[in-house]
């Protein structure tokens, strides 16, 4: 009797395991299928079900314990490529629509890909991410700058340069803003410019420099303009010198500085701008006529009645024609000489 019930506790001890092992086996079936199906909806690009569906895998591979790491392992694995994929689907919806809304909604997703890449362990999506954000964050600022949202657009750019001290673009857009402001100050804007040369430099972003010193040469170039419009020949001189130290190449910088000498009688400093301005310029007699009709004017105010005849002559088109040919004819009769 007794080696009957031994015989029939073994036998239910073996079904029962045997019956464990079938349920084991069913269980992870379901869970093999649902990281498949997950696999499946990651490939028609339905990402959040996908997410929904790894999780679920993940779940049912912790419930099989042991025989469910594969699973889980494999689940997991997938979750920051989904997430990544899914931040550059919203990428791809604000390229299409350039909206704040749509890139903020990506830069949450792309956030989101990072947190889940360090809890997953995703070393490379993790490294990646942090970049790509600040990345975003300055086409913020050029979106809320373009809205003239000028004010946001320093904020954002602040934090832009908080996460990467080294991007020489944000410390270039800053000045571009500040010089837009109303009543904004010339040395601001161009203290941010000097510095995105610094960066650019240390970090060989020769692009970013080149813009950078365009930028700061042509609003001084338009301020000392402004100025000669308005007599102050003066504070037109500093602000031309100031421009061609960030560019010592600028035809039009060296033309106006000539209107400038000229304006204050400084014929010798007139003339050697303007030769300057005809050097560096390399347009036709047109594009020209400007440069030469200053150093006439130069020359005209030193005495010097034949090389003004022939910058005059020389100044005779476009605009400056009939300007340039009363000089010559009632002011120095140069058909005389």
């Amino acid at each position: 009797m007794k080696l009957f019930k031994n015989s029939l506790a073994t036998l239910l001890l073996a079904l029962f395991i045997v019956g464990v092992t079938n349920v084991n086996a069913q269980d992870k079936r379901e869970a093999v299928q649902t990281y498949n199906k997950a696999l499946e909806l990651v490939e028609s690009e339905d990402y959040e079900q996908a997410v929904s569906m790894f999780n679920q895998a993940i779940a049912q591979g912790e419930e099989l314990g042991e025989e469910g790491q594969d699973i889980v392992q494999r689940a997991e694995k997938q979750l920051p490529t989904t997430y990544y994929q899914m931040a550059l689907r919203e990428y791809r919806t604000f390229q299409n629509d350039k909206s704040l809304s749509s890139l903020e909604a990506t830069i949450s997703a792309f956030r989101e890909a990072g947190e889940i890449s360090e809890e997953y362990g995703n070393e490379q999506i993790a490294e990646k991410v942090p970049g790509v954000i600040t990345q975003l964050m300055y086409n913020r600022a050029l979106l809320q700058y373009q809205q003239e949202d000028f004010e946001a657009a320093l904020a954002t750019l602040d934090e832009v340069i908080e996460r990467n001290a080294n991007y020489a673009k944000a410390y270039y857009q800053k000045g571009i803003v500040t010089k837009n402001m109303e009543g904004s100050s010339l040395d601001e804007a161009l203290g941010y410019f000097d510095k995105a040369i610094e960066v650019g430099e240390q970090n060989n972003d020769n692009q970013i420099v080149s813009r950078a010193q365009e930028a700061a040469a042509s609003e001084l170039i338009y301020r000392g303009s402004q100025a000669n419009e308005n007599d102050d020949y003066e504070t037109a001189i500093s602000l031309l010198n100031s421009a061609l130290e960030y560019d010592s190449s600028s035809e039009e910088a060296y033309y106006r500085l000539s209107e400038a000498y000229n304006g204050r009688q400084q014929w010798a400093e007139a003339a050697e701008a303007a030769q300057q301005a005809i050097e560096l310029g390399n347009g036709g007699r047109t594009d020209q006529a400007k440069n030469y009709f200053s150093l006439g004017t130069a020359y005209q105010g030193l005495g010097q009645r034949a090389d003004a005849c022939d910058a005059f002559d020389n100044a005779a088109y476009g605009s400056f024609k009939s300007s340039a040919e009363h000089k010559m004819e009632f002011e120095l009769k140069c058909e005389n000489i």
